[in-house]
């Protein structure tokens, strides 16, 4: 079982983000750069397939880079939720929420917190707005802590 620490939670980034955006700028210049060079040598016809290659490439890391801010914005959405979720636990148990850790990501069922003291459940309502906390014991459990 994986549980990740308050502050993987909240400091997780995708690094990935960076490079494809320099990838991307890159591929722009290199675009930019080929279609020039065709519209001064029009004769020369291998500087345009270049361009439409680079253009073609530059399309498709774009759609990549729509895809993965859209999958980043609702992973960060989820992340927010379950930091929220750890903050209100650790008022709960009197603790800092840095010495918490939770089995999820994102909130939904089974979700597991290892505090100081010991594990506990977290049981919501039928609408989500508030929960329980059980204290449950793990026999032979096979924890592995995430940390930053």
């Amino acid at each position: 079982m994986t549980f990740y620490t308050y502050g993987y939670l909240t400091t997780h980034h995708n690094t990935w983000q960076y490079a494809r955006i320099a990838l991307l700028i890159a591929l722009l210049v290199v675009f930019i750069g080929l279609f020039v060079h065709y519209l001064r040598n029009q004769w020369n016809v291998k500087y345009k397939d270049l361009s439409i290659i680079t253009g073609t490439l530059l399309l498709l890391v774009l759609g990549f880079q729509i895809n993965s801010l859209l999958s980043l914005r609702s992973a960060s959405q989820q992340t927010g939720q379950i930091t929220a979720t750890v903050q209100q636990v650790a008022t709960t148990l009197k603790v800092k929420p840095s010495r918490l850790s939770i089995n999820a990501t994102s909130t939904g069922d089974n979700l597991l917190v290892k505090a100081p003291d010991g594990y506990y459940r977290l049981n919501y309502n039928s609408d989500g707005s508030a929960f329980v906390l059980e204290k449950i014991a793990l026999k032979q459990p096979k924890i592995t802590l995430v940390k930053e």
